[in-house]
Parts: structure tokens; sequence; C-alpha cells
């Protein structure tokens, strides 16, 4: 399957819901109280407290997360009649613990397989889960895994493993023999290309793997190459001087010298494919709209490529003929598909959208047709509980000039109506920072709409979805002109709600946390652009706050690199772009979340800009989190969360 990486890495660990302790269940804490307002959480937070679901036609078996006091893994059969609240335990540990990214069934040993740490804290490895004995092995022991996939046997697995960061980075192939746990390291990365993230794909005949990699550290010049496990030698596949991003090998091929990969090398996300023995590429799709996932599927013993493209706005799937590279059918869907499992024709896919928290469907297709059949959907009753926002899609004008259009770059955004709104003299609007746009539910949002709020959530940017020109409109920018579209955001919707800026807010996480403080600390002109708003108020969360400071202590480096500058050439930038040095302008009031063991944004990002913003008498408050890394995790960290949260909002007047 084909994600686009760089953001599930930063949305998985965006805004998890967070909270000072964990403490003992507290009936009494999940009523909150707002302006007069009782919000019961429980619905939100216990009414449906399963996640993570992973379905395999395999296994016959759903795996899922149960979070009470704990988060527990349970599995059901699969079915269309399951039952949550009866599923086997699977393993004695608190996952609330732990990271836990893409598993995977082992078919031959009836395991389950995944990347994640023992603490929080990501230092990835691979794990083999036996659910039959509850088991748990520990496969890797590296700093850091990328990516892994076994071959066709099943019985190798090849993975990369990260070393090292920044000048010192060094990464490794290297192969796992899953019957003796024995490894050989096949080759290592070079200066120029670096390993990245992303499954190797291995050739059918098992002879060599085709893997991701980035020119110079580069991530807007991603390559791939394709590794001969025999020689040790590569061969770099795609054209290195052509920018790109994140292109992907699919797993399966069409022959055992063909392949598929995905390169928006053109502007959006398409289908290529690669002959290594001829060393031919052909562009198969040309899609004015991104390609975000595919998978081969069999239908009358003919192979064909299952697509889904999707942007912020809507999605669409397609039926593709890889040889003519013809559409044999496409349907317009409005939400969010994500492909969870695939057996010839048959997948299981699940379904969201700013109205449809959850519900997994199974899709039966046809060359005619596309068959969908609700899988697991939630209950009825707490569907009313948990919605109260209504959708409005708008577009609102930045401060610069389209050059497709030659008039004023509009920007896309979805605001959330309550459906009962704070009296006219005590509403609120929230705007989320970054990450934001999308059609998809969050639960935070409902929950604030219940609460009487309003909730901006636009696309400045820099965001995905729009294609690859749009995101990388703020590359080597951060800081800069993509916080003036956030900006321009506050002033739009402060006029057409009629809400003052005293309370107009601004959120985020992550990313979105650093471009929470910069909109509050902003100087009124970066790139000889002026802009300017009196903000109310801001809740960071697992912000960086010294750009310098997070490239030399985070474990995305290269990120940085690519979003601000090179710190060893451009410090100064860095410097004036580091909402730190500029606590002294901050305008409103200020949380801060952080968890004490994040180590993607280090603490000392959010330590140091409460410190410095204290000694300008500034309204700022600090909440840390021991022992979480940089998703805040388990039921009591939720439920507290809200209460915080609400208690810090309410002094919004």
């Amino acid at each position: 399957m084909f994600f686009r990486l760089h953001n599930i890495v930063l949305i998985l660990s965006l805004f998890a819901f967070l909270a000072c302790e964990v403490q003992k269940p507290d009936e009494n804490n999940r009523l909150v109280e707002f302006k007069n307002r009782k919000i019961d959480l429980k619905p939100y937070i216990e009414g449906f407290p399963y996640s993570g679901f992973s379905p395999f036609f395999e296994a016959g078996k759903l795996y899922y997360y149960h979070q009470d006091t704990t988060t527990m893994l349970k599995s059901v059969d699969l079915g269309n009649d399951a039952d949550f609240s009866t599923g086997t335990l699977v393993s004695d540990i608190d996952f609330s613990k732990r990271n836990v990214w893409g598993t995977r069934y082992h078919a031959d040993d009836k395991n389950l397989y995944w990347t994640g740490d023992e603490k929080n804290d990501e230092v990835i490895n691979l794990y083999q889960l036996n659910p039959a004995t509850k088991a748990i092995k520990k496969l890797t022991d590296v700093p850091y895994i990328y990516g892994w996939r076994w071959d066709k046997s099943k019985k190798q697995v090849a993975y990369v493993a990260r070393l090292g960061d920044k000048e010192k980075r060094l990464s490794e192939l290297r192969v796992l023999d899953l019957g003796s746990l024995q490894e050989k390291v096949i080759m290592q990365d070079t200066p120029e290309y670096r390993f990245t993230w992303g499954s190797p794909s291995w050739q059918p005949a098992g002879k060599g793997v085709v893997i991701p990699v980035v020119k110079n550290a580069d991530r807007s010049f991603g390559n791939l190459v394709y590794v001969d496990l025999k020689t040790k030698i590569w061969s770099i596949i795609t054209n290195p001087q052509q920018a790109r991003s994140w292109p992907y090998a699919m797993r399966d091929w069409l022959s055992d010298n063909e392949f598929i990969y995905t390169s928006n090398e053109d502007g959006f996300n398409n289908l290529y494919s690669y002959n290594i023995k001829r060393k031919e590429t052909q562009q198969l799709t040309k899609f004015k709209k991104d390609l975000s996932q595919a998978e081969m599927v069999t239908i009358d013993g003919k192979r064909y490529i299952f697509a889904i493209l999707d942007n912020p706005i809507e999605s669409e799937i397609l039926l593709i003929d890889p040889n003519s590279s013809n559409i044999v059918n496409q349907q317009k869907v409005n939400a969010n598909l994500r492909i969870l499992d695939t057996k010839d024709r048959k997948l299981l896919v699940s379904v969201t959208s700013a109205t449809v928290k959850f519900r997994i469907d199974e899709l039966q297709i046809e060359k005619s047709a596309f068959n969908f059949k609700t899988n697991i959907d939630l209950p009825v009753e707490l569907k009313k509980q948990i919605q109260h926002a209504r959708q409005e899609r708008i577009e609102y004008p930045t401060f610069d000039i389209d050059p497709k259009t030659g008039k004023k770059r509009l920007l896309h955004a979805f605001l959330y109506h309550p459906e009962k709104p704070l009296p006219k003299d005590q509403q609120i609007v929230m705007i989320q920072s970054f990450y934001g746009g999308g059609n998809f539910f969050s639960t935070r949002t409902h929950i604030l709409a219940e609460a009487g709020i309003y909730v901006l959530s636009p696309s400045p940017r820099g965001s995905s979805g729009f294609g690859r020109e749009f995101s990388a409109l703020n590359d080597k920018d951060l800081g800069g002109n993509e916080i003036i579209d956030v900006i321009y955001a506050a002033q739009y919707i402060s006029e057409k709600l009629g809400i003052p800026p005293s309370r107009v807010g601004v959120y985020g996480g992550s990313h979105g946390g650093y471009a929470t403080m910069r909109c509050l600390t902003f100087p009124g002109e970066i790139n000889g652009n002026k802009a300017s708003f009196d903000w109310g108020f801001g809740i960071s969360h697992a912000g960086f706050s010294d750009i310098v400071h997070f490239y030399e202590n985070c474990n995305i480096p290269d990120w940085v690199t690519l979003e601000a500058g090179d710190p060893k050439t451009e410090a100064a930038k860095l410097r004036d772009r580091s909402p730190l040095y500029h606590a002294d302008k901050m305008v409103g009031k200020l949380l801060l979340t952080h968890g004490t063991n994040d180590s993607r944004v280090p603490i000392e990002g959010s330590r140091w800009m409460a410190d410095s913003l204290r000694v300008y008498n500034k309204d700022v408050s600090l909440i840390e989190f021991e022992g979480q890394g940089h998703g805040i995790k388990g039921l009591e960290n939720s439920i507290r969360f809200y209460n915080v949260w609400f208690d810090f909002l309410d002094t919004i007047n």
C-alpha cells in the first residue's frame, strides 16, 4: 500500500488528547463544565473505546485496541456481527505505553509483526507476537527502522535500519532470516543517497529489492534504487535530477522484472512502471489529483490496479488495466477510504469523513462496478451523541497572487458550525494551524462544537493533497508565508462570523505546535509581506520553539533542512523564525503541553518557551506528561486533558 508517509508520521502524532497525569478512574471527570454548559465526555471517549483496526482475510480475524484504564490488543472473528466488547485478549501488554506501527499477519506462522518501541521513545524495532500464546519477541536491535517487508516465501525480511542522525547519519539495508533470526548487512547508504521511510519491495524471485532514497538528504528529491542482493550493488532507477517526493514501489510486481511505483514528478502522484531488464520507465497515469493508495487485485485471472485518488475535499476510486493504462471503472466517494487488506478482488476498507467516525466496508471489485457492503459500523444512538458539528467548505483569499489564475490565491478550509453556538457575546472560534482541511472525523472538533465553539480547519501552503507544487510552497520557508496564510484565515473568519480577535484562537501539534507559537509571536513582516492579528489565545502541543535546537536534537533532521533551511549556513534566519526569540512580542495567552519522553520534538522547546514568556510577564501555562512521547496515550490522559483544556478556554473573555 502507498501512504503519504511524511504526513502519516507527523499526523499520527499531532494531537492525541492529553492529560497531566494518569490517575484512578473518576466518573466525575467525564463531565466538563464550560460557559454554563455540561459536556459529557463519556460517549466520545468510552462510547466506542476501540481503535487501531487490522483485519486480515487469511487470519479470519480483526485485531484492534480496547482502551480502558489500559490499552489492550484483542481480536474478534472477521464478520458482519463483530462484538468488540467480547474480543479475545491476544497480549498482556498495555499498549498505551508503546508505539505500534504497521501491523501485518503472517499466514504461515500465524503471528503478528509490527515495528514499534517499548516505552513511547521511538526506538523503533521489529516485533513478533504469537496471538495464541501471547508471547512477544523483539527481532531486531537498532535505533530506528525506516521500513520492512518479507519476501514472497515470507521466510526473510528486508529492512532498513537507521543508525545515526544528521551528518553522522548512517543507514543499512539488512536481510533477516525469520527461522534462525540471523541477519546479513547487505549495504550501507551514502552521503549522496540516503535511505528513507518506505518498505522495500522484493523482486518475486528474491534476486533484489527496490528501496526509496533521498538525494543529498533533500526530501524534495526522492528516488528509487534497485539493490542486487547477490552482488550488493545498487542502481538508481529514477532520474536523480528530477524533483519528486516520496516515490514508492508497490509490493506486488507485474512480472519478475517489472514493478509499479508511484511518483509525483509531474506534479501529482501517478503510477509508473519500470522494467529492470530493459531499464525502461513508462508513465501509466496522468491524474491531476494525488493517488494515495494502490493495490493489485485479480479479476478472472487478470491483474488490475485498484487505486484511490484523494485530496482534502473528495476521493475517487478507480480500476486500472496496467498493461493498457486504461481506466476500467471509476467512482467518486464523499469520504476517505483506506485499504486495510486485500484478497483477490475483495478489499476491506476503512471509511471516515467529517461525519463518519468509523466504519469498515467490504468492497467487492468488478470490472463494471464497485460494490460496498458495510461490515462494521457505530451504533446509531452513539452517532447522535458524538456528532455536533455541521461542515461547510469555504475558500478564503490569502495575501499573494496565484500564477495560475492571476488573481488572489484562494485557500481551502472546512468550517465546523456548532449545532448550538454560544451566545453572541461569548462565541469562540479556534483555527487549526497546520495539517488541517481534511475531510475526516475529529472527536476534538465535535466536543468543541457541543461546547458551542466554531472550528476552522484550513490548508495553508505546504499542505498535502493539492499536488507537489502547492506542497512545496513552504519549502525552506518554515515560519514564513504559511503563517501569513493562517493569519489571513483568522482575519477572514473573524469578519465572517463577527467574532472579535480576542476570542479567536489557534492550535496545533508538532509542526502545528510550532506554528501556533509562531502565530502568537509573529513579528509583523516576513519575506517582505506584512500581516498581523491580535490573537486571543493559542494551544501548542509538542511544538519546537528554537529551530536550530530542534534540528540538533530531533530524530527527523532532514525534515528541518527541507522545511526550514540548513542550520549550518542559515542559523541567523532560523533563529529569527524561532518563537523563542520573539517571546516579548507574544499576544494573547498560551497553553503548552508536551510529553517528557518525546524523541521527535524534545520537551525543551516548550520548557524554554514557557520560561522566556514568564520573563516578559506573558500569560503562559505549561503542562508536562511524564513518560509520554510525541503522542500522548491512555484513557485517563484523554479525559483529564479535556478538563484542563476547557479550564483554559473558560478564561477566554
